[in-house]
């Protein structure tokens, strides 16, 4: 027997725990009752050693052991099962002989890890007399032939099973939930096997539960007109602003695919209570499996699985995207994913709310650690994808990872696996991106036992708030407390207009780093009610605007650079038609208090204006600028002047004739509002410019 080396676990108590070797036998004597004699088949001790001779012509005998006597329940405990067995007699080569563990009290249910003299081996599962051979015959070199010791270790870590033969690793799982606690051995007709020693330790369970897990936490099923008692829901998914919900509801007769899944969706009414859950209809429902994957926080795109018809029609596996027009939801198109591959029969997706990542959950042959892995791709045109990048062996294992979910921080990762330390079946596991690269993580942990069970969880999803999390649970949608910290962000909400005439658009929404004008994501406006939304995460500057074809952005801008907590903010956009006339507000440029000099987070403004000009080469323009009532009157008129004068200088240095530009300062002649405010001054302190020809 090979040595055991102590380990300690630490236990959700926090308390730590050493093994316990719950049974050892070696053999000295029959103290454990080994020694048995019956038809064909007799066990007893020699030579400190257990001998079991099957003697009969046909049929394959065992001999169990319960170990429920010696505190030992391996359900609610880790453990090593370690036995030395080697064969002594047999008549065929392909005879088999090995360890029986996790069996049950009425043998319903047992596995076997046997072996052959001609150094094959195999494993099985056996349940109310179907036969899983999940691991079939494989020869290996370092089994041992007749009369030498083959060391079978099983491993129990929570979840996670790893069976070994003469310290190689031949199998490992994370698919096992439950646990019998009779061991023995097993061989065929006519032969003879000695085993030298039987260890079982016992380990404390070792499960990386997220630091802010609250045990007393309560988990809630949401009312029965969502979770109803006839049918199915799952696949829940929140919008950002926490309004909108939509499940999978299964095997309804309202369903337009009638044993099929339908898409349902629930609005929260004016006390912020769910109403009773309605049909999507078409386009989005046809007579396939259809569910929302995601929904953009805008709340006028949604994610959808599998693909559509131009006519509407199933169109097989894959994803799309619907995006809301006047007259309702679009038939979805089919997103293209380069290079994607998949050779499981499931999937799993997730578009970030930038709308400029996504996430899914493949099976590759040329890459990944071995079953569903988590990837993502990056947006490089209309609908169409990157390569997946695999996102590394801190976040992905040998087993299944699925449905992943990214928080509104576009950092925070949620997911399901089958490979991490878990309490049974897929548990839901938290880990948080530390760079851009996509594949440095944090170690994921585990969101605790309230969240997760013996049995199967297999997604969840937020609010941009985060303060809820929703899960389907055996058959039902939950609420829960959510108690994961991530970095907070800004819900930017509010409608687009036309300047002029007050008339809502409908428009693209761009938002980007300030500084460095590079785009961080998009969004739509509602084509109904011209009503946007985009979450911005907190540690940068941004600027927003809306764009159409025809109109100059008035850009905004937002500092969130000490965001503390999660916050949610109102600015209507305003798109200023390129007309004769037309006075426009430049709100992004910025001076030093006090000087002209233009910083570098002016320049993405003045670009834009430097584009339009290129654009429209008749188009002359009076760049005015103004002050607030600070200071003296003469003073402020140098400064406007002075100020107007270097966004005329940056123009004409890019190559614009100056005499398609006059600069003008107006100092603290023009106010717009009143200067009693320091958000009045603000405002009052701007630099303009007027459309003079066209």
């Amino acid at each position: 027997m090979k040595k055991i080396t102590l380990v300690f676990f630490i236990l959700l108590t926090i308390t730590i725990q050493s093994q316990t070797v719950v049974f050892h036998d070696s053999f000295k004597d029959d103290k454990n009752k080994w020694v048995t004699t019956s038809d064909n088949f007799k066990a007893y001790i020699k030579r400190d050693a257990l001998v079991i001779e099957n003697i009969d012509n046909e049929k394959t005998k065992w001999l169990l052991y319960n170990l429920s006597s010696f505190d030992f329940n391996p359900d609610q405990v880790d453990f090593d099962l370690e036995v030395n067995i080697k064969v002594t007699d047999f008549k065929k080569e392909n005879a088999t002989y090995g360890l029986v563990w996790s069996g049950y009290n009425d043998n319903s249910y047992y596995d076997v890890f046997r072996v052959t003299p001609d150094k094959q081996l195999q494993l099985y599962q056996y349940l109310n007399g179907t036969f899983d051979y999940y691991s079939a015959w494989k020869s290996y070199p370092f089994i041992n032939g007749k009369n030498k010791n083959n060391y079978f270790k099983v491993e129990k870590r929570a979840n996670l099973i790893f069976v070994y033969l003469n310290g190689n690793l031949v199998h490992r799982s994370g698919e096992r939930d439950y646990y019998g606690s009779k061991i023995g051995f097993i061989l065929d007709a006519n032969m003879t096997i000695v085993v030298d020693e039987v260890k079982v330790t016992r380990f404390p369970i070792e499960i990386d539960v997220v630091d802010s897990f609250d045990p007393n936490v309560k988990i809630e099923k949401l009312p029965e007109f969502i979770s109803s008692k006839e049918y199915e829901e799952t696949n829940p998914v929140i919008s950002a602003d926490g309004q909108y919900l939509y499940v999978d509801r299964k095997d309804c007769d309202l369903n337009l695919g009638g044993n099929k899944d339908d898409i349902w969706y629930s609005v929260k009414d004016e006390q912020g209570n769910w109403t009773a859950l309605k049909n999507m209809g078409k386009p989005l429902n046809n007579e396939d499996y259809n569910f929302v994957i995601s929904s953009s926080p805008d709340n006028n795109m949604l994610l959808l699985g599998n693909r559509y018809t131009e006519d509407g029609k199933a169109a097989g596996s894959g994803v799309s995207v619907s995006r809301k027009t006047a007259a309702g939801w679009e038939i979805p198109k089919s997103m293209t994913i380069k290079d994607y591959a998949n050779v499981n029969m499931y999937v799993g997706y997730f578009l970030a709310n930038d709308n400029k990542h996504l996430i899914m959950s493949v099976e590759r042959k040329d890459q990944g650690l071995g079953k569903k892995d988590l990837y993502v791709s990056f947006l490089e045109g209309e609908n169409l994808w990157s390569k997946p990048v695999h996102l590394g062996n801190v976040v992905n294992t040998f087993e299944d990872e699925t449905n992943p979910f990214l928080a509104s921080d576009g950092k925070t990762l949620y997911f399901a696996s089958r490979g991490h330390k878990g309490y049974g079946g897929y548990d839901l596991f938290v880990t948080k991106r530390l760079d851009d690269t996509w594949q440095n993580w944090s170690p994921p942990k585990n969101l605790g036992n309230v969240i997760n069970s013996k049995k199967t969880e297999l997604s969840i999803f937020l609010s941009a708030k985060g303060d809820k999390a929703y899960l389907s649970r055996s058959r039902d949608i939950w609420e829960i407390d959510n108690s994961v910290k991530q970095d907070p962000v800004v819900l930017v909400k509010g409608k687009v207009f036309d300047a002029k005439t007050n008339e809502i658009l409908s428009t693209t929404i761009v938002y980007n780093n300030l500084v460095t004008d590079k785009e961080l994501g998009t969004a739509i406006s509602d084509p109904t009610n011209g009503s946007y939304s985009i979450v911005l995460p907190f540690g940068e500057k941004y600027s927003f605007m809306a764009q159409k074809e025809g109109y100059f952005a008035v850009t905004q801008n937002v500092d969130l650079s000490d965001l503390k907590e999660y916050k949610e903010i109102t600015v209507n956009l305003y798109l200023n038609p390129i007309e004769k006339g037309q006075t426009i507000r430049l709100n992004n440029i910025f001076f030093d208090s006090g000087k002209y000099d233009l910083l570098p987070e002016s320049n993405a403004e003045l670009d834009r204006l430097y584009k339009v000009l290129r654009e429209n080469q008749k188009l002359t323009i009076e760049i005015a600028g103004h002050t607030d009532a600070v200071g003296s009157d003469t003073n402020n008129m140098t400064l406007s002047n002075k100020r107007a004068n270097a966004v005329m200088n940056y123009l004409t240095a890019k190559g614009i004739a100056k005499d398609r530009l006059t600069a003008k300062g107006y100092g603290e002649t023009k106010f717009i509002v009143t200067n009693e405010t320091e958000e009045g001054k603000q405002q009052n302190r701007r630099v303009e410019f007027v459309i003079i020809e066209l």
